[in-house]
């Protein structure tokens, strides 16, 4: 998922502090710091998701902290994206320094990014009453208005979002939707027509997709032609955004279009669950549209706002949108698996894996982003060591949903990953009589052949592999390397990586192999050149030092070659390959090795 750029600290923001440490002539004495009567989050939060209680901020005692402290440890949980311990931290700072514009916007920024509106709300109170105004702060209170059916004080502090450049779009969305609630729907379109013009005049992408918002207001109304007239207008293709493309058949289904919303679906990529998307599909089309969808769509409508107007200024902007959307939705009462599943991206883009976890188990298996936030899942868990997990979990689903070659694919992966060869190899059988010309998968499928001593399959799907894909780096790379492994067919196994290095110059896994199959055929002062610059390219991989090691040995250069196997052997987990390279340290190599 990487559509999604992570919010990085700016490295300025020290030095601002430091500045203003030196300047200020207000000093904390330590021993005046203790225990607070409440956590000022707590005290402030009343209505979120997030168990602040649940915050461990250090285990040094919060009274020998002073302000410097705080501001340190918040500095650090803000540079590694831990946005609910940089608002504690921040808030702390404030408890002893309530009038610090910086230390304001900052815990204002990290309560608002851990979706605590009604403390975030707080903050930009307090800043206000000290005539500052923080970016995106009336952002909360137009949130907890809009919760609370405030629609006149919805309409005052949209003006101020209005003027305020970070919060304008926003400005005009609940600006429309409180029109809309006293009543006023004619004023309320012409208000979303007027966001529309802005974005186009602004050159945000295609507003078309503004006409969804109207389109609710007549569904919402009964007024199902007037609703199908807007949707019309809004161009649907395989390129469109997938949220986009759910929206738009939702709306569909929801005026009774049915068959229209099921094709539109079909733009959707494989990884969506057809069969689980035309069950949605009819499941909406036979709900009846009430007073809770008005804060739907509402809390809906701002989290599509930045979704579909994505730019490299807004895009650090989407963690707290999609809160505030879901503060709207979870105080109605009402599921938001948009905003669900645009959270549990963000945790993954963060690797923030027990949030990711939590915000994945609120998305239900019938929704229609639970397959595709389904296999993101899977990889967070092969990437946090739960392959087995990740195993169980996908065949438990794929016995529920029967000819998913896509996920076949996926499981038969996992079992390759996890050594399970013999399965992996059922499964991409399997791939391969629903995907016959899939080059990808007959390199897979090579691969397992090869790693269960079944050499002449091996050789048969690689071969096929080439022919579907003739540029097919790792099918090159790997059966040049398997080759030249072996000791045969050495000119070939040449050819096939010098082809994989001309591809991918700077890939130090192929630089590797062509090193190594220099070094197999004894043309050690290439087999140097090469492994020495594999190291430069992929210098944290165990095998390329041993490589390396090795052949300076051979060349009779044997403290370089324990220098590197001694990297070698600290890199490496399994016991096997560290009591392989231990032993070459201890007696060196008097041959040419053919590793495991």
């Amino acid at each position: 998922m990487t559509w999604i750029s992570p919010f990085l600290v700016q490295h300025g923001k020290f030095f601002i502090f430091l500045v203003f440490m030196m300047t200020s002539c207000q000093q904390v004495n330590a021993d005046k710091i203790g225990p607070k009567s409440g956590n000022p989050i707590t005290n402030y939060e009343d209505n979120t998701h997030i168990k602040t209680e649940e915050i461990v901020p250090t285990k040094t005692d919060p009274g020998s902290l002073n302000l410097f402290g705080y501001y340190l440890r918040a500095l650090y949980a803000e540079k590694n994206q831990d946005v609910v311990s940089a608002a504690e931290f921040y808030t702390e700072s404030l408890a002893q320094d309530s009038a610090n514009e910086e230390l304001l916007q900052a815990s204002f920024s990290n309560l608002y990014a851990s979706g605590q509106i009604i403390a975030s709300s707080k903050i930009a109170q307090q800043a206000e009453a000290l005539n500052l105004i923080l970016m995106l702060g009336s952002e909360p209170a137009l949130a907890i208005a809009s919760k609370e059916g405030d629609w006149r004080a919805v309409l005052a502090l949209s003006d101020t979002a209005i003027l305020e450049g970070g919060s304008q779009h926003i400005g005009y969305i609940f600006r429309a939707w409180a029109m809309y609630n006293l009543d006023q729907k004619s004023a309320a379109i012409s208000i979303f027509e007027t966001l529309s013009e802005l974005l186009e005049e602004q050159k945000i992408g295609d507003a078309k997709f503004v006409n969804l918002f109207i389109a609710q207001l007549f569904i919402l109304e009964n007024e199902l032609s007037q609703a199908s007239a807007y949707l019309s207008e809004i161009a649907i293709n395989r390129e469109t955004n997938p949220e986009l493309t759910i929206a738009v058949a939702e709306a569909y289904a929801l005026i009774g279009q049915t068959t229209l919303a099921k094709k539109i679906s079909g733009f959707l990529s494989e990884n969506y669950n057809q069969e689980v998307m035309y069950r949605w599909i009819e499941e909406r089309s036979n709900q009846q549209i009430s007073d809770r969808d008005k804060k739907y769509f509402l809390a809906q409508s701002i989290l599509q706002l930045n979704l579909f107007t994505l730019t490299d200024d807004t895009i650090q902007l989407l963690e707290r949108r999609a809160q505030l959307a879901q503060f709207i939705a979870n105080s109605a009462e009402i599921s938001l698996p948009a905003g669900y599943f645009t959270l549990f991206q963000l945790a993954d883009d963060k690797n923030d894996f027990e949030n990711s976890q939590r915000y994945f188990n609120s998305i239900k298996e019938t929704d229609p982003r639970f397959q595709v936030a389904l296999m993101l899942h899977l990889y967070q868990l092969k990437e946090n060591n739960k392959t087995l997990e990740a195993i169980n979990k996908l065949s438990a689903y794929l016995s529920e949903n029967s000819n998913k070659p896509i996920l076949e694919e996926l499981l038969a992966d996992f079992y390759r990953m996890n050594n399970q060869f013999f399965n992996a190899i059922k499964m991409y059988e399997s791939v391969l009589s629903h995907k016959p010309n899939s080059g990808d998968v007959f390199r897979k499928l090579g691969v397992c052949y090869q790693k269960t001593q079944q050499q002449q399959k091996a050789e048969t799907a690689f071969a096929i592999a080439l022919e579907l894909n003739p540029n097919d780096s790792s099918a090159l790379n790997y059966l040049g390397y398997w080759w030249a492994d072996e000791g045969r067919n050495l000119d070939q196994a040449i050819e096939l990586i010098v082809k994989a290095v001309e591809l991918y110059p700077d890939n130090g896994y192929y630089a590797d192999s062509l090193g190594w199959v220099y070094y197999k055929i004894g043309e050690m002062e290439r087999a140097v050149l090469w492994l020495e610059h594999a190291v430069r390219l992929t210098p944290d991989d165990a095998i390329i030092h041993e490589h390396l090691g090795d052949v300076y040995w051979i060349v009779g250069r044997p403290l370089e070659a324990r220098y590197k196997w001694q990297f070698a052997l600290e890199m490496y987990s399994d016991a096997a390959p560290k009591k392989r390279v231990f032993q070459k340290i201890q007696s060196g190599v008097s041959h040419i090795v053919i590793q495991d």
